[in-house]
């Protein structure tokens, strides 16, 4: 660790390494456990697995019960997230025009607040609405408000710290030049902040796609997110489905936080040739 942080921490270094790999471990070895589990040719889950088969993945894509779970999730999540962005998106850019320092500090809070708040409080609290609005009942608006709220501060946060990058003299010269502010927002901060938008968007989604708890009690009867299905799957009977269904929904979180560094990839080699031109 010869980085700048390596060496103020000095001969600390070594246990905080130490802790890091620990901790790594803890995250790794249990997903791998479950790769393995899920590619058992037997009928329960053991470890190490019996034999070698993707019979399981071949369930769980063949059943249309699992895959009418997964088409749920994928809408209910991109709804939420399309929810997250627009409100977090105009929260942050909103915030930045707010002059007392002591109003930004309650609004920031705010916007932040639905982290701190149980999950199951919060669920609980959103049913009792759902039945106090009979027209509500049956539907599946009130998970969706419910996830968007969930994941609007993720989006908030991660937005509001593209907006503190952007060059504070920038506004005030378009203003001076006649720009207002519809057109310093769309010409200026907008395409400043697409890649934190799209950050925090992504970062959203698979909150709320992996999110359960709202799902327990909002979902209308007889429907099941992807989630949903895993837990009462886990509750019934514990075969390697269970772990092929896990499997492609860690996969596919994975594949979807990729994007991020890729597009930050892109965008810096863009820049760089623009330079170099």
């Amino acid at each position: 660790m010869s980085s700048t942080v390596g060496r103020s921490l000095g001969w600390y270094r070594v246990p905080v390494v130490v802790v890091a790999l620990l901790a790594s471990l803890l995250l790794i070895v249990p997903f791998v456990i479950l790769v393995a589990t899920s590619w058992t040719g037997g009928s329960f889950i053991l470890f190490p697995p019996e034999g070698f088969s993707l019979q399981w993945y071949t369930e769980v894509l063949d059943d249309p019960r699992w895959m009418d779970s997964f088409r749920l999730s994928l809408w209910t999540a991109s709804l939420s997230t399309l929810i997250a962005a627009v409100l977090g998106l105009l929260g942050a850019v909103g915030l930045a025009r707010v002059r007392s320092r002591l109003a930004q500090r309650w609004i920031r809070t705010l916007f932040i607040v639905p982290i701190a708040l149980p999950p199951i409080a919060y669920a609980v609290g959103l049913y009792g609405v759902n039945m106090e609005l009979g027209f509500l009942r049956g539907t599946l608006v009130t998970l969706i408000v419910g996830h968007a709220l969930v994941a609007l501060p993720y989006v908030f946060v991660i937005v509001s710290g593209g907006m503190s990058r952007i060059d504070p003299a920038l506004r005030p010269a378009a203003s001076t030049l006649g720009a207002k502010w519809p057109l310093v927002l769309w010409k200026i901060e907008l395409p400043a902040l697409l890649p934190y938008l799209l950050s925090g968007a992504l970062f959203a989604f698979v909150v709320v796609f992996d999110e359960v708890v709202l799902a327990v009690f909002l979902v209308p009867p007889g429907e099941q997110t992807l989630p949903l299905r895993m837990l009462n799957a886990s509750q019934e009977a514990f075969s390697p489905e269970l772990t092929a269904a896990s499997t492609l929904v860690s996969i596919l979180a994975i594949l979807v936080l990729a994007i991020i560094p890729v597009t930050n990839a892109v965008r810096r080699r863009r820049a760089l040739e623009g330079v170099t031109r």
